[in-house]
């Protein structure tokens, strides 16, 4: 097979055409993420163009804030879909790993009929063929603090869907919870050499789910705690837990936290506490919510609430100096709101409130 699933998309540096430059023209936008670098350097990256999800002419792009997200750059880095090769770009997704290091990854789906070069074709944005294959696209920059910006070549780490930022473990090793929307079972991908090789695994049979989006945190006696989304009628989040470092996983199983089927944000903070931040609702993508436990996750005392509003969804956070950045976005056609709250984990215990503020609407 001739497989162009290999070849990237292309990636734009400094892009000046109007098309991704100019906010007012975009007719949709949302899935926020956001990285902070050791230097205080804030990355954002969303999910544009086109008029909805999924649309052929989708980009991914990157902007840059060095003045802790109080003005930002136009857009760094583009990464377009490709008409020609129908090939859709989508969800981007930044992380700063533990070297220091940030990664930008994005998936790329391409039509199964298109890479064996037979017939597929595009209705009103969308590329219908057989069934589509996903794949893990990645490129690093060692050093994003630099004055210059230099990434490493794209490359294709793995099948699936990243849509959260990999988990780090106190042993080194990454795992990526990019997953499979073609099994039945919770997807990732396991690195043991700081991400150079990645090797493919399959955890827990899933609680029915459109996209798993899973994303874990390692508790302080070693186990991986995972969580993932469900399908609309379950209500709440899906959770199962590895005790070997991720090689297996017990049965998944439904959690106590209520969800509308949406992405939510899991880590630690930097002062040992859980994070989640999430919809606090289990029927509608409403009260955007940050929850705090300082017990590792046996209870969750502390709470905010962000953004009460309806169409509000996919959280991103990231952490420097005290501060916590946290992106999400309100009304993807609509509103068309890519929103950025600076908080810290004392204005969550403290019940101050959290105002975001929008750093993009057209």
């Amino acid at each position: 097979m001739n497989i162009p699933v290999l070849e990237p998309c292309k990636v734009l540096f400094y892009p000046t055409e109007k098309e991704y430059c100019d906010e007012s023209i975009r007719q949709y936008q949302g899935c926020p993420t956001i990285a902070a670098t050791r230097g205080g350097r804030l990355f954002a990256g969303w999910y544009s163009g086109g008029r909805c999800e999924p649309h052929i002419d989708n980009f991914n792009l990157v902007i840059v804030s060095d003045d802790h997200g109080a003005t930002w750059s136009k857009p760094v880095i583009v990464i377009p879909s490709d008409r020609d090769k129908l090939i859709h770009s989508l969800d981007i997704q930044l992380w700063v790993d533990p070297e220091g290091r940030l990664w930008v990854f994005w998936v790329e789906e391409r039509t199964r009929k298109a890479v064996e070069n037979d017939t597929a074709y595009i209705v009103d944005g969308y590329a219908f063929g057989v069934d589509h294959i996903h794949g893990e696209w990645a490129m690093v920059c060692d050093d994003p603090d630099a004055d210059e910006l230099v990434f490493s070549a794209p490359r294709r780490l793995d099948d699936g869907f990243l849509r959260c930022k990999p988990l780090a473990l106190r042993s080194g090793r990454y795992i990526a919870f990019n997953y499979d929307q073609n099994t039945d079972r919770y997807g990732y991908s396991i690195s043991d050499d700081r991400g150079e090789t990645w090797t493919r695994h399959y955890g827990a049979q899933k609680i029915p789910t459109p996209f798993d989006e899973g994303m874990a945190v390692e508790k302080r006696n070693g186990d991986i705690h995972m969580m993932a989304r469900t399908e609309c009628g379950v209500h709440a989040l899906a959770e199962t837990t590895s005790y070997d470092g991720g090689l297996t996983w017990d049965a998944a199983r439904v959690s106590h936290w209520r969800d509308p089927s949406s992405r939510f944000f899991y880590a630690r903070t930097p002062s040992g506490r859980l994070m989640l931040v999430k919809n606090d609702d289990g029927e509608h993508r409403q009260r955007m919510t940050v929850f705090l436990s300082d017990d590792d996750g046996e209870s969750w005392p502390y709470s905010a609430l962000v953004d009460p509003r309806d169409g509000t969804s996919y959280p991103d956070a990231d952490f420097y100096d005290g501060r916590i950045y946290l992106m999400h976005d309100c009304g993807r056609t609509k509103e068309k709101e890519i929103l950025l709250s600076v908080f810290t984990e004392e204005d969550v215990i403290a019940g101050r409130a959290i105002t975001p503020r929008i750093i993009s609407k057209p």
